[in-house]
């Protein structure tokens, strides 16, 4: 009887930790905002020139010419690496939300491959981008070609928004799964339809960088809504 108790109950260990989960990944939503306002509007502080200025071609040789802007340019570099770090485990609690939420799994599984696309191209945009910066620390006898460092810019920012659509798609499950479920503010799920609809049509605008980005705002503010919904949801503590 004991160890049909045994066999027939969860044991303590995982009821112990089921109940964390969803709050773990609602602080690491929050976390990987932060990074990602580390390394997109803060760039301009650093001096990171836009790509899509006028002059983009003589600020680029400069600044991969400087080694002081190389070298802060490489610890960004690493930093950017938190994104995945701190993304993961938010992407996780979505997963493990919509799957409560939607028994068919329907959900939670275009969730997985939406944030494996959203991470692949945030992985290619990095190397791209800031990634240039190690390539001239690393190779001393590497040749600086402004015109050839521009293109690479612009295919970074191309990847960018090309893995935000598999983002927009995953946001958009998300709030499809739990509209009816009382999960976060009052219209988050609106705001999330709304924010992976834009995300979806956003390559549209790649060759209008500041639009383009301005229009990822619904998206980060859903974002971080999500995070404190996870955070605080009932759903946390079953």
């Amino acid at each position: 009887m004991a160890v049909q108790a045994a066999i027939g109950s969860p044991s303590v260990g995982v009821i112990a930790t089921r109940a964390p989960v969803l709050r773990w990944a609602g602080w690491s939503g929050l976390a990987m905002l932060a990074v990602i306002v580390m390394n997109g509007p803060l760039a301009s502080l650093r001096g990171v020139p836009e790509y899509w200025s006028p002059n983009a071609g003589p600020a680029v040789a400069s600044y991969l010419g400087d080694p002081a802007s190389v070298r802060l340019a490489v610890i960004f570099f690493f930093a950017s690496t938190l994104i995945f770090v701190f993304g993961i485990p938010f992407f996780a609690g979505l997963r493990e939300l919509t799957r409560r939420t939607d028994p068919s799994g329907l959900a939670s599984g275009v969730v997985t491959i939406g944030a494996a696309l959203f991470f692949a191209g945030g992985l290619i945009s990095e190397v791209l981008s800031t990634g240039m910066a190690t390539v001239v620390q690393a190779s001393p006898s590497y040749a600086l070609d402004a015109n050839a460092a521009l293109g690479l810019q612009s295919l970074q920012f191309a990847a960018l928004l090309q893995g935000q659509v598999g983002l927009g798609v995953a946001i958009i499950a998300v709030s499809l799964a739990t509209r009816s479920q009382g999960f976060g503010p009052r219209g988050l799920a609106t705001l999330g339809l709304a924010a992976g609809a834009i995300d979806i049509a956003r390559p549209l605008l790649v060759a209008i960088p500041p639009v383009a980005l301005a229009l990822f705002i619904p998206t980060f503010v859903w974002i971080a809504l999500a995070s404190l919904a996870l955070i605080r949801s009932r759903l946390a503590a079953e």
